[in-house]
């Protein structure tokens, strides 16, 4: 993992970000808003966090990587950006941002059960959820500032999967398949979990917008899949099997 690339990449991009236009129209549709102010609060909550117990673990955990815990620092502060973005979401609609909920929690039991290498695993399950459920938001909102605000956080989110995905494939790179495959079962198993808790959470919100359960799980499996598959060891030579030349 080069951690200072990923340093070098947080710092840039905290700089000339675009702030999205809150005094856009608003569309009138009052039942979308109140589900949508209500299922983005949640969210909103989610992003919140000082991430205080995951940077202490991981300056221990990693103490000789400090360009990679001074990332992580960054990475935390992009996501209560994301928190301020949503924030600034909700009260557009009409809601109020929420201090406590039952799937915070959730998540939050599960992210410090074990190491710093498992909480890290479930901020990526709830990213990989997340980026599915942005998706969809943006694909059937007809509001040009929530648009605005998808864009951010699918391209900020993009990249800090990408992030954890080197992390993990740096610790897996000594692996025997076995021990891989093992970790992948217990990775979709929770990802499956995490998948039906955000589901009935904001199901109600998405079908108010058009959307389906159907069409949520398919586009947080196939987060779940891409995410896997660049996990898998890389042939010899360091070339993804999409660059490989067929003679």
């Amino acid at each position: 993992m080069n951690s200072a690339d990923w340093l070098a990449y947080f710092q840039q991009n905290r700089l000339n970000r675009i702030e999205p236009d809150w005094q856009a129209p608003l569309p009138a549709d009052s039942s979308v808003k109140r589900h949508l102010a209500r299922s983005l609060s949640h969210f909103q909550l989610g992003e919140s966090g000082e991430g205080n117990f995951l940077l202490a673990e991981a300056r221990r955990h990693y103490s000789q990587d400090r360009d990679y815990c001074t990332a992580l620092d960054l990475f935390i502060k992009e996501e209560q950006e994301h928190a301020r973005l949503l924030a600034g979401v909700v009260t557009r609609l009409g809601g109020r941002p929420i201090t406590r909920h039952w799937t915070h929690g959730f998540f939050r039991l599960f992210r410090r059960a074990v190491s710093v290498n498992f909480e890290i695993q479930v901020l990526v399950i709830a990213e990989l959820v997340g980026t599915g459920y942005y998706r969809i938001l943006q694909r059937y909102s007809d509001d040009p500032t929530i648009g605005q605000v998808c864009d951010i956080l699918l391209r900020d989110e993009a990249r800090h999967i990408e992030f954890h995905n080197d992390r993990f494939a740096d610790n897996h790179s000594s692996w025997l398949p076995l021990e891989r495959a093992v970790w992948a079962a217990q990775f979709q198993a929770l990802f499956l979990a995490a998948s039906a808790v955000v589901w009935l959470d904001h199901g109600k919100a998405l079908r108010s917008l058009g959307s389906s359960r159907r069409e949520f799980l398919n586009e947080v499996r196939g987060e779940c899949i891409r995410f896997l598959a660049r996990l898998e060891p890389r042939p010899a030579g360091g070339l993804e099997p999409s660059m490989r030349v067929v003679v």
